[in-house]
């Protein structure tokens, strides 16, 4: 199995200089080198030994890199790997942190060189604060992180990457890059849309009616946080990501008149069953909990030796809403060509759900509870 001896973090913010940290902090003997348009960025990274090198350069950055982490602003993706493609050693696995995949993924597969992995990649964490001064080591426990492999992933290479990510705290789940996109339009994007327009709404009606911001309580506040984060780079998200914002913005438009057309024919009842259903929908938005490992089961898949195979079961895992705790693959003398995927994950039936999801891909699966019965 491939190990990752050398990492290169490209892009030394919030995300990039937490990932640096986390990584250094899970295993010592990985050597992060760093790279930042921004000379400060990297001087205050290298101070507080978030990178263990400053790298002059791309070229420079990537050379000896295993892994490299492409964690830019979303517009610049692209033309940093226009910039890394030639220098990669054999066998990098690249990845980034943008919160758009489907159009980054396929122009980067184009034009990464055969013998270099790109995984994208989304971890849903961040902070109110920017920057590397605010970078921490902390900040993907429990966090989601999303992966979006393609048929072309190899699947070393897709293991890898899940292990080390679960080994920084992360719950790892992995996703077509289009299902990606339409999730996040849905969960990320149009809220921030939504905040930042009540907020404008305001804005200008308090030029007629005064006291609105003066009067502003905790809900309003609370639904209009996220309106205060980095305009450039929301800018960048919602360009990256606008067929699946506009189709997202139709809904929530279509479900606005729904609602008020209730109001205008005074239909109580339409009313009353919307916020009731809201209220019990917020209510059991999923929590995190402690692992119960009485609810742990391993999952043995034969596969054969060929690239998409594991973002095949992985996505069809995902897509059950089973979190995969742990992946590995070892060859097998009881399986000529090809080898065992082993996958932990927990909770209750997650086993039996998780195989069925497997077995309609067409793959035979043995499952054991890991404590027996």
């Amino acid at each position: 199995m491939k190990t990752i001896n050398n990492v290169s973090v490209i892009g030394l913010g919030l995300i990039g200089g937490s990932l640096a940290l986390a990584i250094k902090e899970t295993d010592s003997n990985i050597k992060v080198t760093g790279y930042d348009v921004v000379e400060d960025a990297l001087n205050i990274a290298r101070y507080r030994n978030i990178i263990d090198n400053i790298a002059p350069n791309y070229p420079e950055a990537v050379k000896d890199a295993d892994l490299v982490i492409i964690a830019t602003p979303i517009s610049k993706i692209i033309e940093v790997i226009s910039e890394i493609n030639k220098h990669l050693k054999k066998g990098c696995i690249v990845t980034d942190v943008g919160s758009a995949k489907e159009n980054i993924v396929n122009i980067v597969n184009r034009l990464l060189p055969e013998d270099a992995v790109f995984i994208g990649g989304h971890p849903m964490a961040g902070s109110e604060n920017e920057g590397v001064l605010s970078a921490r080591s902390d900040l993907f426990k429990n966090a989601f992180y999303i992966l979006t492999p393609t048929e072309k992933t190899r699947s070393e290479s897709l293991v890898v990457l899940h292990s080390l990510l679960s080994k920084i705290g992360a719950k790892v789940v992995s996703i077509s890059p289009r299902e990606h996109d339409e999730v996040v339009s849905l969960i990320s994007h149009l809220p921030h849309i939504l905040s930042t327009n009540l907020v404008g709404l305001v804005d200008l009606e308090q030029n007629t009616i005064k006291n609105l911001f003066k009067l502003c309580a905790g809900g309003f506040r609370d639904m209009t946080r996220i309106a205060a984060s980095n305009p450039k780079m929301w800018l960048d998200i919602t360009f990256e990501n606008k067929n699946e914002i506009i189709k997202a913005i139709d809904k929530y438009v279509y479900n606005l008149e729904e609602f008020k057309g209730a109001l205008l024919t005074n239909d109580t009842d339409f009313i009353k069953s919307h916020y009731s259903r809201a209220r019990e929908a917020r209510l059991n938005l999923p929590k995190y909990v402690e692992k119960d490992i009485s609810n742990l089961y391993e999952l043995m898949i034969s596969i054969p030796d060929k690239r998409g195979v594991l973002s095949e079961i992985t996505q069809a895992i995902s897509s059950s809403s089973i979190n995969i705790e742990d992946i590995s693959i070892f060859h097998s003398t009881e399986f000529v060509g090809g080898g065992i995927l082993k996958i932990l994950v927990q909770g209750e039936n997650a086993g039996e759900i998780a195989k069925n999801a497997i077995e309609k891909k067409g793959y035979e699966v043995r499952i054991r509870k890991i404590l027996g019965e």
